[in-house]
């Protein structure tokens, strides 16, 4: 008997707290009511790789230049917004002859709208090894924009040295196509209204 019991007032809790959670809840706390179909809808989508060798030295320090080979358009209805995600494997070079710091700034840019810049940057402050070094970097880059009018809209990405390092160093991307380490960016418009 006692089973039945229980078993009949779990099911009347559930009965009560059901609907108060539905109906309650929301009004208590109203981000419980945002509806997932708020975040925007997906309007185009373009996915472009790029598999050619670019590279930059780090003598070449007198401000941005297109990073070879990266760069896109995308022609927009209006009343939307773009999301841009850059990715790509870099490789840093550095000669015998390093020493200090070998950095770079690299930029996600919409054209005449905003960008989104980040760093490789590696430190060494022992003195030269002698032996020729490479080191990794995945890079990851994010742009995410306000509502937009309908136009076309260039997306590349730019870069340039921030230091001189002893020696001739570099930073690449697909730096060597046997390893197929393609660069990519993906452009989403988001139609937020």
């Amino acid at each position: 008997m006692s089973g039945k019991i229980f078993l009949a007032s779990v099911i009347t809790s559930i009965l009560i707290l059901a609907p108060v959670t539905y109906f309650v809840l929301p009004v208590l706390y109203p981000s419980m009511k945002q509806d997932p179909g708020d975040q925007g809808i997906l309007l185009q989508s373009k996915f472009v790789t790029f598999n050619t060798p670019a590279y930059i030295f780090d003598d070449e320090t007198a401000g941005y230049i297109l990073m070879p080979d990266t760069q896109t358009t995308i022609t927009t209805e209006g009343n939307s917004s773009l999301v841009v995600l850059f990715t790509a494997v870099a490789l840093v070079a550095l000669s015998p002859t390093f020493t200090t710091r070998s950095s770079y700034n690299i930029s996600l840019v919409i054209e005449g709208i905003g960008n989104v810049t980040t760093m490789v940057i590696y430190f060494d402050g022992s003195p030269a090894t002698g032996t020729f070094r490479e080191l990794s970097f995945d890079l990851t880059i994010n742009l995410a924009t306000d509502v937009l009018p309908a136009s076309t809209y260039n997306v590349s990405l730019q870069w340039f040295s921030t230091f001189d390092a002893t020696g001739t160093n570099s930073l690449s991307v697909n730096h060597d196509p046997t390893f197929d380490y393609e660069r990519t960016l993906w452009i989403q418009e988001i139609n937020t209204s």
